[in-house]
């Protein structure tokens, strides 16, 4: 049994004139399932706040490095480690999105 027939069952149950308790089966595999959910958003979590400290860092090299010389801003952003460092931005911004939007996705699920 899945997750998707056990809802199926659960609801054809609610929706029935005598409703009863669902088997001990039942009901130990559901706490199964959020058992193995809050286990792995327990070790997400570490992860998530790391991607989110990483963008944070990575932003602040980014600007330090491309405006390092403010006296000539032209020759600074031309320099060879403002693309590398505008792409490791990028990716580490996309990252850090895409986990806060797992993050909201999870919590409007329960």
């Amino acid at each position: 049994m899945n997750d998707t027939q056990l809802d199926a069952i659960l609801k054809e149950m609610a929706a029935a004139a005598e409703p009863r308790l669902p088997s001990a089966g039942q009901i130990w595999f559901r706490a199964e399932i959020q058992r193995k959910t809050r286990q792995r958003e327990r070790i997400e979590r570490p992860l998530l706040v790391m991607r989110g400290i990483a963008a944070v860092i990575c932003l602040v090299v980014f600007v330090v490095l491309a405006f390092w010389d403010l006296v000539e801003p032209q020759r600074t952003l031309s320099s060879w480690y403002v693309v590398p460092m505008a792409l490791a931005l990028v990716a580490v911004l996309t990252s850090a999105i895409l986990a806060w939007s797992a993050i909201e996705a999870r919590q409007q699920r329960k």
